[in-house]
């Protein structure tokens, strides 16, 4: 966030940002019309909240307790405060066919053993939803979809990983993809999916992105990638030929139970979560025979999932001309997509867009 973006971001959309800047020492911009006890302050990349009048205990405090080559995290105390990275570049958006859904059960609940995965892709399932639509248009968006496409759909488009190798089985999977970028997104993720992976992965490639509200965003490099697909990848001069993986969380989006986001997404009755199941009763001695049992709850969790991702990609690519992909939290994703339009469309940036923007300051108002 340069000084003249931050202008320009209050001036549009009466905000009241300052961002301190240790190598002249001074606030950006220098006069606001509100007085602030808190203001921004970046630290390789990373915005933190600090006290306006103690800023150099603060700033000290920061770079004695973020260590990037550990965790992207900082000491949390009253002087200081985590925010999520707010990173203004328009990435490129990652194609829908390198977007999956997934999930993963576990039992024991201390060492939380994984024995299933579920993955599913996004454009897969797209493409079998809008088939359904133009086949059946007199269906509502409620109406269970016809059985025959809903066990296609948990047969053929919903795969599975059983074992507890599970986690193997599925990066062996994705490594026969011929995809460089993938993306894996678990609603839980920050909380749970992502502390798994870290736990049952061989080698972290890259830093994890920890805050306070968990792994926002977990990158691997897929050691079990395809040895053909890594000599194309080698040949078309690719430094690194093995694929790459990042985990992330929708939770940071849509801050509701799975089962919540799917009635409010208004899914088919046959794609929501299935509730009446108590995932914790199987344990290390009874996973493998009751299969029978947690295997639809397993499969339903993460197509619930990707039916509301999609949704959810669909209404921000008309927004903010972005999806889920590049972006760890909803402020994120709404930053970036009104600096896509002022950058390279001011008169899109008008009347239409202060109720996004009110929704996006009280999202930070409530993070913050």
């Amino acid at each position: 966030m340069t000084t003249a973006r931050i202008s320009e971001f209050n001036k549009k959309f009466n905000t009241y940002f300052q961002i301190y800047m240790p190598k002249h020492r001074h606030f950006q911009p220098k006069k606001v019309s509100e007085g602030l006890d808190w203001v921004f302050y970046l630290h390789k990349e990373h915005f933190c909240l600090i006290r306006r009048n103690n800023k150099t205990l603060c700033i000290k405090e920061i770079e004695d307790n973020y260590d990037e080559n550990v965790w992207r995290t900082c000491k949390d105390d009253n002087a200081v405060t985590q925010v999520s990275p707010l990173k203004l570049n328009v990435f490129p958006t990652i194609p829908d066919d390198c977007l999956y859904a997934w999930d993963c059960e576990t039992y024991n609940e201390n060492k939380a053993i994984p024995y299933s995965c579920t993955l599913i892709n996004l454009e897969k399932l797209r493409k079998m939803l809008n088939r359904i639509n133009n086949l059946f248009p007199d269906l509502k968006p409620t109406d269970p979809i016809p059985e025959e496409f809903s066990i296609k759909i948990m047969t053929n488009i919903v795969e599975i990983f059983v074992g507890t190798d599970c986690i193997d089985q599925m990066l062996q999977r994705l490594g026969k993809i011929d995809k460089k970028r993938i993306t894996l997104i678990a609603h839980n993720a920050s909380g749970f999916d992502n502390w798994i992976m870290i736990k049952n992965v061989k080698k972290l490639t890259q830093c994890p992105l920890k805050t306070a509200r968990g792994i926002l965003s977990l990158p691997l490099t897929n050691s079990f990638t395809d040895e053909d697909l890594q000599k194309i990848w080698k040949i078309k001069g690719n430094s690194n030929y093995l694929q790459n993986i990042n985990f992330i969380c929708s939770y940071q989006h849509e801050s509701s139970s799975l089962a919540a986001w799917g009635n409010s997404s208004n899914l088919p009755m046959n794609l929501g979560k299935i509730e009446d199941v108590n995932i914790a009763k199987y344990t290390k001695d009874n996973w493998e025979s009751l299969r029978h049992e947690w295997e639809p709850y397993a499969k339903r969790d993460t197509l619930c999932l990707g039916a509301c991702l999609i949704k959810y990609n669909q209404a921000m690519k008309e927004v903010a001309f972005q999806n889920i992909s590049n972006n760890l939290t909803a402020p994120s994703l709404s930053l970036k997509g009104w600096y896509y339009l002022y950058h390279y469309d001011k008169e899109m940036v008008e009347e239409e867009w202060y109720e996004i923007l009110e929704w996006f300051r009280n999202t930070t108002k409530r993070i913050m």
